[in-house]
């Protein structure tokens, strides 16, 4: 394991505004399947303090902790929806909306600042600090590897998020005393690349497989979803650099590692992965690889930000709207796909006889028409949750997904397809997420490209609303194309809160580095100006 030294005196760290981790140090009680409590100790001497198993636990908390805040950040989500054609804004223009939406001001430090180069930094420190104070507790040398193959995951997903946001990163190695030695320039995105890798390989070899954690502890990090990670990884990499087939051959081996494990399973109805059909059965079921819990004492507010701007007993919690989905997006679903019932389009009001419901003919403005909707587009039930106690409490108990089953089988289809193009074991991994869903069957004799055409367009349908299309589309280079044709297409035709497109994004764009980070760290070297992509004119 790379070596870490520390000095916990820091107040901040060179990634700018990080918490003071020797002076506010937060412990967090065991990580449950659904609650999650925490209490705050202060003025607490790291030195005195990480000397037993438990200690060492408690600080493994706090990255969990963290994590659950870094990956469930509404502002994150809705930005990576809106810079996509698979989301518009709805009615309020708060959190800059209506900018994400029409790709505005993307040179400046200041439009894209919305905490995740920061929170992603202090998520990487609060792993460094286990990792950095583990060798001087007296513990069983396996249960300590253990311990390290989660924090070791948990920055290997972080520095990904980061790596394909940004660019090749500053990777810490080391704390410093007070504010010297802070210069720690950046590494380039191979590099990056290869201490992602290298923490994934880690995980492998030392964490245990989801059933070997047992039902107790389904949320933790598991050897599953550190293969499918480093899969993930390898596919990224072998896309950006120049459809790389060593990188892909890599990504196929540990993408097919997790579907041979036999530790994962296709749900056999689409919506049991959703509180909003089966409340807390949703929960930890075989098809999640990596879900970040929520419950009674730690609610979700995503369904606030993907809601109808409403509130009524039937839908549960309160309900307001920053992002929608894109009607098009929308209406490409078959009505056969029951992923489409993952849609609020209609509703009663509790009480009464009066429905409520979605049209969309008025191009998003609400309180048209018959139905009077009261958003711009369907909600997302998938953030959802309907019950009593979450009406009264306007919190949902809802869990978020962040990695699932079905993303390792279709980006195994994928890069199967890149190597050897629509084999049978290609076919079969597209068939069985699109069958569990769709009654309707995928053409058969498709080519290369359809077939990859016909693998993305799955992955919009099973998805859409999640924060990961942006990923897919910029590593597969369709994002500026498909921005740039339905956004021109909103824009001219007057739906509710879409500006004109500012700039179409080259598969090289890359977010700019906040202009705190940059002040704390002199060494790091903001990213070049982005330029919009020539082939589609805005003129």
């Amino acid at each position: 394991m790379r070596t870490l030294k520390y000095n916990l005196s820091n107040s901040r760290n060179c990634f700018g505004q990080l918490k003071i981790v020797a002076l506010l140090f937060t412990f967090l009680s065991f990580w449950g399947c659904t609650d999650l409590s925490e209490s705050t100790y202060t003025f607490i001497n790291p030195e005195d303090y990480y000397k037993t198993e438990a200690d060492l636990e408690n600080g493994l908390n706090s990255v969990y902790a963290d994590f659950r805040t870094f990956t469930t950040n509404y502002k994150t989500l809705v930005a990576l929806e809106l810079l996509t054609e698979h989301a518009m804004p709805a009615h309020s223009s708060k959190d800059g909306v209506k900018n994400f939406n029409c790709w505005q001001g993307v040179n400046q430090s200041t439009t894209y600042n919305i905490q995740i180069w920061d929170s992603g930094y202090e998520l990487i420190n609060r792993c460094n600090v286990v990792l950095g104070r583990g060798d001087k507790v007296d513990m069983d040398e396996k249960k300590r590897n253990q311990i390290y193959g989660q924090a070791r995951f948990f920055r290997a997903y972080t520095m990904f998020v980061l790596l394909r946001l940004y660019g090749g990163l500053a990777i810490p190695e080391s704390y410093t005393s007070g504010l010297n030695g802070l210069e720690i320039p950046r590494k380039t995105a191979s590099e990056t690349y290869d201490y992602i890798v290298e923490d994934l390989k880690y995980c492998i070899n030392n964490l245990p497989t989801r059933s070997q954690w047992g039902n107790g502890a389904l949320y933790k990090a598991s050897r599953g979803a550190a293969q499918a990670l480093l899969g993930d990884v390898y596919l990224t990499r072998g896309c950006m650099d120049n459809y790389n087939t060593t990188y892909f051959q890599e990504a196929k081996k540990y993408l097919g590692d997790v579907i041979s494990s036999g530790e994962y399973e296709l749900l056999p109805d689409y919506k049991s992965m959703w509180y909003w059909f089966v409340e807390e059965a949703a929960k930890n079921t075989k098809e999640s690889l990596l879900e970040i819990q929520f419950g009674a004492t730690q609610v979700s507010a995503l369904h606030c930000y993907f809601g109808i701007n409403t509130k009524d007993e039937s839908l549960g919690a309160n309900m307001y709207a920053r992002a929608g989905i894109a009607h098009k997006s929308y209406f490409s679903f078959q009505d056969e796909d029951v992923r489409k019932q993952c849609f609020l389009t209609e509703f009663t009001i509790t009480g009464t006889t009066t429905r409520r419901y979605f049209e969309a003919e008025y191009k998003g403005f609400s309180g048209k028409g018959d139905g009077k909707w009261t958003s711009t587009s369907p909600g997302c039930v998938k953030f959802y949750d309907r019950t009593k106690s979450a009406y009264d409490t306007g919190g949902s108990k809802a869990n978020y997904i962040a990695m699932r089953y079905s993303d390792v089988l279709l980006n195994y289809a994928e890069v199967e397809n890149y190597l050897n193009g629509p084999t049978t074991d290609a076919y079969s991994k597209l068939e069985a997420v699109h069958n569990r869903s769709n009654s309707k069957p995928i053409a058969t004799g498709l080519s290369k490209e359809a077939f990859d055409d016909a693998i993305f367009q799955e992955r919009v349908w099973e998805f859409i609303g999640e924060g990961h299309l942006y990923y897919d589309e910029l590593r597969t280079d369709r994002l500026g194309k498909n921005v740039y044709e339905y956004k021109m297409y909103m824009y001219e035709n007057g739906y509710y809160n879409c500006q004109k497109l500012q700039f179409v994004p080259q598969r090289t764009f890359l977010w700019k580095i906040p202009q705190t980070s940059l002040d704390s760290n002199p060494a790091l070297v903001q990213n070049p100006e982005n330029v919009s992509d020539p082939r589609y004119p805005l003129n």
